[in-house]
């Protein structure tokens, strides 16, 4: 039996936001990483979070450059030169998810699974002393020191605090303790739960380079040039630290366990498939029968805006361009797995949380082409949708909720 921890203030947060159902602070038992046959990167301008804690000025933006699979030494080395040649820094971070089974204080249980179950954690490991920085002296002394960082996020949803122990299963297959140094704020350590230092991290087999930071450079113009140059079958995207928010942007997995629930889990052994804790399926998940799509199971904190959703479609005359056939073959909601598709590090899938969709799958290959009609993207978008189709790596089929909608929120 997992200990259980009640927060008040999170839960009146999800509430105040319209998440009532949600069943937040239960502890019983990403959109997902883009695929690609060429390599693609990501290059996005984010706003410098830690810059003030660290004491030092990195430069007013960062580039994020990001290889789905895992970084390769090719592209690496590439991001490095360019670096070099633009008086920039950069620091490459290891991301993946690792298998939660307790937090402990001073030899007494804060949490902890039952045998067997694992509660899935989204985890980073960079070079303290590259990356301070961006992080923060705090931060890095902490990761310097052999110890975990969590996000405040995070050790809020378990109680956990710093000189508590976590325990967790390794990429070695092994059980490993570490104390938990530096409790930091979700944007200094990039909305991730757990936080190591590359030589901690490798000490475990936690080891996949997927992206790179690089700031100071003297032109923002001139080195995004010339990444693109020296890698040129590449997909860019720039935003700015002004950019509104991406309305198909998908929300961190923290947030999706603070607003959703968090469980545990443990592998079937077939696939993806994973077999999740029966208290928080009971209380999260629920049957529904919708006109056109017909029945099948979902979380009950987005089945109000799906449902509308899907009425809309109707009574816009749509539903002709939706197959009810291959949504209940092939498509759904609620299914309880690990992302597919190439190098994921071990991420768990939406799907599993019931809070994404998938439309026309057959009609809209992961990764292929796109054959949802945009009206019925821009419907599900306007009821709190992201869709897979502006994705880097398009998922036309898919719709993963993030957001109340605005109308609902204005005035």
């Amino acid at each position: 039996m997992l200990w259980r921890v009640e927060s008040n203030s999170i839960a009146e947060k999800a509430l105040s936001c319209g998440y009532a159902g949600a069943m937040l602070g239960m502890y019983r038992p990403a959109r997902p990483a883009v695929v690609a046959v060429v390599v693609a990167l990501l290059i996005a301008v984010l706003p410098v979070m830690a810059a003030a804690a660290s004491g030092r000025t990195p430069g007013s933006s960062v580039i994020s450059v990001y290889e789905p699979g895992g970084l390769s030494t090719e592209t690496e080395l590439a991001v490095l030169g360019v670096a070099a040649e633009h008086g920039a820094r950069s620091v490459s971070v290891h991301r993946g998810t690792l298998q939660l089974t307790g937090v402990y204080r001073a030899g007494e249980v804060v949490q902890e699974t039952d045998p067997g179950f694992f509660i899935p954690m989204s985890s980073l490991a960079v070079d303290p002393g590259r990356s301070a920085p961006l992080i923060g002296d705090e931060v890095a002394t902490a990761l310097a020191e052999g110890t975990v960082v969590f996000g405040e996020t995070s050790a809020a949803l378990r109680g956990a605090r710093v000189g508590d122990e976590v325990e967790f299963i390794g990429w070695d297959g092994l059980p490993h303790r570490f104390t938990i140094g530096a409790v930091a704020p979700d944007s200094n350590v990039w909305w991730s739960e757990l936080v190591f230092s590359e030589d901690s991290a490798a000490s475990f087999g936690f080891l996949r380079k997927s992206s790179m930071f690089v700031w100071g450079f003297r032109s923002q113009d001139e080195i995004v040039i010339d990444l693109w140059t020296r890698l040129p079958d590449v997909r860019l995207r720039m935003s700015s630290p002004d950019d509104p928010a991406d309305p198909d942007g998908v929300l961190p997995t923290v947030i999706v366990k603070q607003r959703f629930g968090e469980f545990s889990y443990r592998p079937t052994g077939v696939g993806e498939k994973i077999e999740i804790e029966p208290a928080w399926k009971e209380a999260n998940i629920v049957d529904v029968t919708f006109p056109l799509l017909g029945p099948f199971r979902c979380h009950r904190a987005v089945v109000p805006y799906l449902r509308t959703a899907i009425l809309e479609v109707i009574s816009q005359g749509l539903w002709t361009h939706i197959d009810p056939q291959d949504f209940q073959a092939a498509g759904g909601c609620y299914n309880p797995r690990l992302i597919r598709g190439g190098d994921k590090g071990g991420a768990v899938s939406r799907h599993t949380w019931g809070i994404a969709v998938d439309i026309n799958p057959s009609d809209n290959p992961y990764g292929g082409r796109i054959g949802m009609d945009p009206n019925i993207a821009a419907i599900l978008q306007s009821w709190g949708f992201a869709w897979g189709g502006g994705w880097t790596y398009t998922d036309g089929g898919h719709f993963e909720w993030n957001h109340i909608p605005d109308h609902l929120t204005e005035g």
